[in-house]
């Protein structure tokens, strides 16, 4: 089984907040299952800590590649494909980020780790 997992379950992930789903932990850290993190992520991530509007106890450029590897989570990059997908993408949902990633996810059948239900409109699976 394959999850993509959304920015702020990454995130919520590496800090170990007390309110991180259950089940969501449960999934990233079983060997069993591959889990993905969108170059969008790490964009919308970027933005945010450049706006202040995020602080991070970490370096994104220097620290989340080593993050990502030690806990076996691949980073995907957008290709020309899902980025053109999006003209066919029912607008139920107008961030750019979100809409990559429900592009990214259906795609390759993917389930989605996040809390935000917005991913649910889209038919997608979604773990939290």
């Amino acid at each position: 089984m394959s999850y993509l997992i959304d920015t702020n379950a990454w995130i919520g992930y590496f800090e170990g907040r007390q309110d991180f789903g259950a089940l969501a932990k449960q999934v990233m850290l079983d060997e069993k299952v591959d889990c993905f993190v969108s170059i969008a992520s790490i964009w919308e991530a970027a933005i945010k800590v450049g706006l202040g509007k995020l602080k991070l106890p970490y370096d994104l450029e220097r620290d989340l590649p080593r993050l990502l590897d030690d806990n076996g989570f691949e980073l995907i990059n957008i290709e020309l494909v899902d980025a053109v997908a999006a003209r066919e993408l029912d607008r139920l949902h107008g961030d750019p980020i979100d809409r990559i990633q429900v592009i990214q996810a259906r795609r390759r059948g993917w389930k989605i780790i996040s809390r935000d239900p917005v991913f649910d409109r889209y038919g997608l699976s979604r773990v939290w």
